[in-house]
């Protein structure tokens, strides 16, 4: 893994919050460091694709490659989550709209959307601006909420939701089972899907208690009328299971690795819509790799 400590260009984490940090965002937005990959999804039976998961990365000026779980939790600890959320946002929406204009109609992308983004009043709106700037219909976006986000926020959080929502934009629960959700809550709560967390998709092979977790969200889920999504799926092992419980899909470096934009447009010129995906696994003796 490349080195993420501090260098002369690029953020400290001893230190680089609030202001500063949000400063450095922006420069990294205006030198072009940031940038988005995509992870395929695809049906659990069919292998069909059913969407994209944009996933940020930031290379430095030196090089360094700097991992989300290092700087998305240093920007959310000031307004800096904000110019990094809404450079997500409209990057992947401008991407996304860039497939339909090409043929592909039905490939929705999933943006994640942080707590800190979620408490902003002004978040519909923009939501809403982003989406008529770049042309992607609202029914091609999915919104990722993690458990703690979404049920930690009062009415005004709720309210914006379902403005979303109704709207015509997807709403997805993320990293389901870590949290601490509400079945209460839950039932009031407009997504229309849950993901389960990849430690326990990765651990239920081997793991009673995960496997047990698994096939309770999907029943669950299913009880609710909601979609499961698993991530984290990188052995054959892991796709049966999902297959035998009835997981809707799945996603992970069994199936592909995050792809640039560009990779995006190659991975579709070679595969149908309408057909199967080939794992990138079938066919060789690699072993398992940690998806991320």
């Amino acid at each position: 893994m490349a080195n993420t400590h501090a260098t002369s260009n690029g953020p400290n984490a001893q230190g680089a919050s609030g202001a500063g940090f949000a400063e450095r965002v922006r420069d990294a937005i205006d030198r072009q460091e940031l940038s988005l990959v995509f992870q395929p999804q695809a049906d659990v039976v069919t292998n069909r694709l059913t969407g994209f998961e944009a996933l940020s990365r930031w290379r430095l000026s030196d090089g360094t490659m700097l991992p989300p779980d290092v700087f998305v939790p240093m920007a959310e600890q000031g307004e800096a989550i904000h110019l990094l959320g809404e450079w997500t946002l409209r990057t992947a929406c401008r991407v996304a709209a860039g497939w339909l204009r090409a043929g592909y109609p039905d490939i929705p992308v999933s943006v994640n959307l942080s707590a800190r983004q979620l408490d902003d009043p002004g978040l519909v709106l923009k939501v809403l601006a982003i989406l008529a700037e770049t042309g992607l219909p609202a029914a091609n976006l999915k919104l990722e909420l993690t458990e703690t986000s979404m049920f930690s926020q009062g009415a005004d959080a709720r309210e914006a939701l379902l403005q979303l929502r109704g709207a015509g934009i997807r709403l997805v629960l993320d990293d389901f089972g870590t949290g601490w959700s509400s079945l209460a809550t839950l039932r009031r709560v407009p997504v229309e899907a849950l993901k389960i967390d990849k430690q326990f998709v990765q651990a239920m092979v081997e793991d009673r208690d995960a496997a047990a977790i698994v096939q309770a969200v999907v029943a669950l889920a299913h009880a609710l009328d909601l979609g499961v999504v698993a991530e984290g799926v990188e052995t054959p092992e892991q796709r049966l299971y999902l297959q035998a419980y009835r997981c809707d899909v799945l996603q992970g470096y069994w199936l592909s690795r995050p792809l640039s934009a560009d990779g995006v447009s190659e991975f579709l010129a070679e595969r149908s819509v309408i057909g199967t995906l080939r794992p990138m696994g079938s066919g060789s003796a690699a072993g398992p790799q940690t998806s991320g």
